[in-house]
């Protein structure tokens, strides 16, 4: 049992390898979430990316994992509000989706902050 329980930890990790490398992928599929008063869309496509991968790596190694399960939840709630809510509110209803998928999944990183990650450095619980 506590062999599929340690599964969980990577169920939760590796999803977001694979969302961040897809942020490297065609722009055209992703400048359009990007808000128009932000300048410089592609470059906001690009770093969100690398921060999920950097979050990946920093679970892998258990370097950092605390202060980088936390700093995602903050880019999943700044995608709430940046984007999916007032998407959302301009009738497009996956996005009305996406504010509850990402506020889930940003409960899911502060959970993980809690109870999985081990680097304690910057953030004490």
């Amino acid at each position: 049992m506590e062999m599929i329980l340690k599964l969980g930890k990577w169920f939760f990790v590796l999803p977001f390898a694979v969302f961040g490398f897809l942020h490297f992928g065609p722009l055209e599929f992703s400048v359009s979430y990007i808000p128009d008063y932000l300048p410089v869309k592609a470059f906001w496509v690009y770093f969100s990316g690398a921060c999920l991968i950097a979050f990946v790596v920093s679970a892998a190694i258990k370097k950092l994992d605390k202060l980088a399960a936390v700093l995602l939840a903050v880019e999943l709630i700044l995608f709430v509000f940046l984007i999916h809510i007032p998407k959302a509110l301009d009738g497009e209803f996956l996005q009305f989706i996406g504010v509850f998928r990402d506020t889930a999944m940003a409960g899911a990183a502060l959970l993980y902050a809690k109870y999985v990650a081990v680097d304690n450095r910057y953030i004490k619980s």
